[in-house]
């Protein structure tokens, strides 16, 4: 019986080794998605997904984590707490803004945020996993 090697996955998606040392955590994940848009934003000629625009004098970005905007801060808007996920600052300073929350991040302001969409990118990968399962083995021949 040959091996099949369609059952070669990366170990660090594989529960048993997801946490294994040098595997990255989730706020570092947001922190190299923030460096990846400074990235970006230094070298207009990179491909890659950008969080951010600009228009004019102003610029608007989103920091994201697992195709989701963080909420970055909250905002009284007529009475109400609005979780504000979109920014806008000068477009000289979008750099500065982004450096701005990767500290903040770094400083584990944001760490119950992430903590909830880590489980929220789990809990939609292990459903992947069973319907990917489940397909497999109804194409299998009886």
């Amino acid at each position: 019986m040959a091996f099949d090697p369609a059952k070669l996955v990366p170990a660090d998606q594989v529960a048993a080794f997801a946490k294994v040392a040098g595997a990255r955590g989730i706020k570092q994940v947001a922190i190299a998605n923030i460096d990846k848009q400074i990235a970006l934003l230094a070298d207009p000629a990179i491909e890659g997904k950008r969080t951010y625009e600009v228009k004019g004098d102003h610029s608007a970005f989103e920091v994201r984590v697992n195709n989701s905007a963080m909420v970055l801060e909250t905002a009284n808007v007529k009475g109400t707490q609005v979780e504000v996920r979109k920014m806008a600052v000068p477009a000289k300073d979008l750099k500065d803004a982004f450096l701005y929350y990767r500290k903040r991040i770094e400083a584990g302001d944001y760490d119950d945020q992430l903590t909830k969409l880590d489980t929220v990118r789990n809990a939609r990968t292990d459903k992947m996993r069973a319907t990917r399962a489940t397909k497999k083995a109804a194409a299998k021949p009886a």
